[in-house]
């Protein structure tokens, strides 16, 4: 047995390792799209996993499941990796994962997002808190329990993941489809992604990207009444989804999500695109949406009130309008009474004095793990801050990912009965 104060002694020890780690991790440009250099990160871990005595395998995803997903995408390899450490003793399987993949850097940026500098106790570069510190923190919480003599009871997963920034499919989703994820090897799972060392995250809010492409005809624009504008089609839809997201924003959850301000279902037009010409009068004009579920919601009965919309619009302008799904995903939720909730938000109260679960506004992987494979054990807990996913000069302070993998360590300790 090993006292809790002994395990965050361990995790204390190992800072400048912990950081020097995640600076050359960050260092790794897997930027997402197109999916670069995922190959060198997953490669990267594996020697990871295998230095620290996991058995480690590299799962890659077959270039025709990637072309389903991702057809302009074919030309970068889809590599996920996990490792499995099984100890001495039964017990159960607690399962860690995150991913790798990062947005784009683009401009801007007071350093370079790709040599890493730590300045006035923070990481700074591209994926330091969405959400490599995440990974990062998993590992070395491991290392800390064997550090203080834990003995193993049951196994210990990681898995590190592609592609989550744009749907998850060829990453997490994948490794759920082929198994590697099921109740039958998976009683407790840990998402790794960022809400900050002082709370558990239960769930998410789903989400539907989607395309509709309003039809008109060609004319010149002297002679605009031989054509039919697409654009103004396109505008008595914008009219309906203008007054639809009034009705949308009436739909509310009591669920914790944060910020308080997205505890409502949304939709926004979030791009548009028409026109050949300035003389052209243009036969279509596609836009791209957005739209948020609150938990209560599903996708289906969405799909179904933008199917009546399309509907409407066509009747009234007389003109045709496709819709095309870019992705979903269900809404998600678990209970803050399980027991891995319960279990994390205990530990916390060590380094903070409250805590409260919360709900994301966006939606993540977790999904995959809970709504596929039926995996309810299952919570979002990481040291990355939400505010610095996908901005400018994003960072973590190296105090949160020491605390969450403090966190880490102490509550698998618990939930393996090893703990005095």
């Amino acid at each position: 047995m090993s006292s809790k104060a002994e395990i965050h002694a361990a995790v204390d020890e190992r800072r400048s390792e912990i950081v020097d780690f995640l600076r050359e991790f960050v260092s790794i440009e897997t930027e997402n799209p197109m999916g670069y250099k995922y190959r060198e990160g997953a490669e990267f871990l594996a020697d990871a996993m295998v230095e620290r005595g996991y058995d480690v395998e590299t799962v890659e995803v077959p270039e025709e499941l990637v072309a389903e997903h991702y057809p302009n995408r074919t030309a970068h390899e889809r590599v996920n990796v996990l490792g499995r450490k099984t100890g001495d003793l039964a017990g159960p399987d607690v399962h860690f994962t995150g991913h790798f993949d990062v947005v784009p850097a683009g401009e801007d940026w007071s350093y370079d997002p790709y040599d890493p500098i730590v300045k006035d106790g923070r990481v700074y570069g591209r994926g330091t808190s969405d959400m490599k510190s995440g990974i990062v923190a998993s590992l070395f919480a491991i290392d800390a329990l064997e550090e203080t003599g834990v003995d193993l009871r049951g196994s210990i997963t990681q898995s590190m993941t592609v592609d989550e920034e744009t749907g998850g499919f060829t990453g997490l989703g994948y490794l759920v489809d082929e198994g590697y994820i099921s109740q039958a090897n998976t009683d407790y799972c840990v998402y790794t992604e960022c809400f900050g060392s002082s709370r558990v995250c239960l769930g998410h809010r789903g989400v539907m990207k989607f395309h509709v492409t309003a039809h008109g005809s060609k004319a010149h624009g002297c002679m605009a009444h031989d054509g039919s504008n697409a654009v103004m089609a396109m505008n008595d839809f914008l009219a309906r989804v203008d007054e639809y997201e009034d009705e949308l924003h009436a739909r509310t959850t009591d669920l914790p999500v944060t910020p308080s301000e997205s505890r409502r279902a949304d939709i926004s037009a979030t791009m548009i695109d028409a026109g050949y010409s300035e003389n052209v009068i243009p036969d279509r004009c596609r836009a791209t949406f957005y739209r948020v579920l609150v938990p209560d919601e599903t996708v289906e009965a969405a799909r179904e009130e933008i199917r009546e919309l399309l509907a409407d619009s066509e009747v009234a302008t007389g003109q045709k309008f496709e819709y095309d799904e870019i992705m979903f995903a269900e809404p998600t939720i678990v209970s803050e009474n399980g027991v891995v909730s319960e279990t994390y938000m205990e530990n916390i109260l060590d380094f903070y004095d409250d805590t409260e679960p919360v709900v994301s506004p966006g939606s993540d992987d977790q999904r995959f793990v809970v709504n596929d494979a039926g995996i309810e054990e299952c919570i979002v807990y990481g040291p990355g801050l939400l505010k610095q996913a996908h901005v400018v000069d994003e960072f973590v302070p190296v105090d949160e990912v020491l605390t969450a993998a403090k966190v880490m360590a102490a509550s698998t300790a618990d939930i393996m009965g090893v703990t005095e």
